[in-house]
């Protein structure tokens, strides 16, 4: 996106008034304790998701007419900034709601690690589909979905989260959580909806029980009979602390670098404060200069590998969401509106030596220079007679995460020597709420 046209979009109202939002929301999340607490901040985050997909839809429709060069119609919303007339500035509107949607959907995202107590195999196991795009009271199926929710408090006095209000959970319409019993467990149910009972979903509902399946039985993914979560059996840890003190100095002096542990470099840009003490042109130059710096002082070898937090609210396909992240609420609700971003960079070379510590043989399958697609195995691990290829996903998580590299070879190492042949394995580490909680 052209710079003018970003800032345009960031300074823009209804941007600026979903930040204080966020806060607001992620604050809310933290002292969710009870069912009635999850309830009330659920009706929240519906109305606000329900009202900017709404508004969205009202500069699409507009849109559509203006390029057809038919007049406004009588009922247009009001434009905020700009000329009603001109085609681009309903076009600016729509794609700051079209970011305030997947910001909104972050904090739905954030919700649910919560509620499923940051246990990642739910969310492996439930994101396996296609996004159902926005959430609006125009498709039977939402309205369908919200009075089940509304009905299973009402009359069980149970929590049911919808999954349209995250991206995180495409498999399923609603998780309900049962009361705890005596000894605080509790169970959980997954629910694929039906609006008309005589139609048969036999794909959506086959999806439904593998993702159940997979969960509480050890069976295969859904989409794949040969994935399987694989517990490492491996405390997470990572160096998050790192973040929250490179931010403290970037709200400072506009910018910070470090050195991470695992041979990485950490640059973190806080805008405003980058805004306040230089010029675009020079904040740009500060920003190329102290990244090659950071680069020369860390000694990274061979390709580097970098991942950035920029415009990624809603959209990353393993990383826990930002509204979780140990930061204060500021921080956390800067970074889902990309007023805060960090940078994690790592060479192949040094990553692969931090994983020959633990005895595994790996070797890139990068192509330097390639367009890098979530799905595409970029490492490729042998151990114990087996052999894993780790997808683009994965190593983006493990930087963006932080994740402490000697704990992730340890955990590596345990899924290698435990996986059955055959099997595509999915990783997850054990005592994750500690990293999250």
């Amino acid at each position: 996106m052209p710079p003018d046209r970003l800032d345009a979009l960031v300074k823009h109202p209804f941007h600026r008034e979903t930040i204080e939002r966020l806060i607001g929301f992620i604050r809310d999340l933290r002292e969710c304790r009870t069912p009635e607490d999850y309830v009330a901040f659920q009706q929240d985050l519906l109305h606000a998701t329900l009202t900017a997909n709404a508004a969205r839809a009202e500069r699409s429709r507009v849109i559509k007419r203006l390029r057809r060069r038919q007049k406004l119609p009588a009922d247009a919303p009001e434009l905020v900034i700009g000329d009603p007339h001109q085609l681009d500035d309903w076009r600016l509107e729509q794609d700051v709601l079209e970011r305030v949607g997947r910001q909104l959907r972050s904090i739905g995202d954030a919700m649910a690690w919560q509620a499923f107590h940051y246990d990642r195999r739910h969310i492996i196991a439930l994101r396996r589909n296609e996004s159902p795009g926005p959430m609006t009271l125009s498709k039977e199926g939402t309205v369908h979905e919200i009075q089940f929710a509304n009905q299973q408090w009402s009359e069980h006095r149970q929590f049911a989260m919808l999954h349209d209000l995250t991206d995180c959970l495409r498999i399923g319409d609603v998780t309900v959580f049962s009361k705890p019993d005596h000894n605080n467990e509790q169970d959980i149910l997954l629910y694929e909806l039906k609006t008309n009972p005589n139609r048969r979903e036999g794909p959506q509902l086959e999806r439904t029980r593998m993702a159940a399946e997979a969960l509480h039985e050890g069976g295969p993914l859904p989409g794949d009979e040969n994935a399987r979560l694989i517990d490492t059996g491996v405390p997470y840890a990572t160096h998050l602390s790192a973040l929250a003190d490179a931010f403290a100095h970037a709200h400072r002096d506009g910018l910070k670098t470090m050195r991470v542990p695992g041979q990485r470099g950490l640059l973190t840009l806080d805008i405003p404060a980058a805004g306040n003490k230089w010029s675009p042109q020079e904040a740009t130059r500060q920003f190329h200069a102290q990244y090659a710096a950071l680069l020369r002082r860390t000694r990274l070898t061979g390709q580097h590998v970098r991942y950035s937090s920029g415009d990624s609210a809603a959209r990353h396909y393993l990383t826990a969401p930002w509204g979780i992240y140990p930061l204060q609420p500021t921080q956390c609700a800067a970074l889902i509106a990309d007023v805060l971003v960090f940078s994690v960079t790592l060479s192949s070379d040094n990553f692969v030596e931090e994983l020959h510590k633990t005895g595994l043989d790996a070797r890139w399958l990068l192509p330097e220079g390639a367009e890098i697609e979530p799905t595409q195995h970029l490492l490729e691990i042998n151990a114990h007679g087996r052999r894993l290829r780790v997808p683009a996903a994965e190593i983006q998580r493990l930087l963006l995460e932080l994740t402490d590299l000697q704990t992730w070879a340890e955990g590596i190492d345990r899924l290698l020597e435990k996986t059955q042949d055959r099997c595509q394995p999915w990783p997850y580490f054990t005592e994750e709420h500690k990293v999250w909680a």
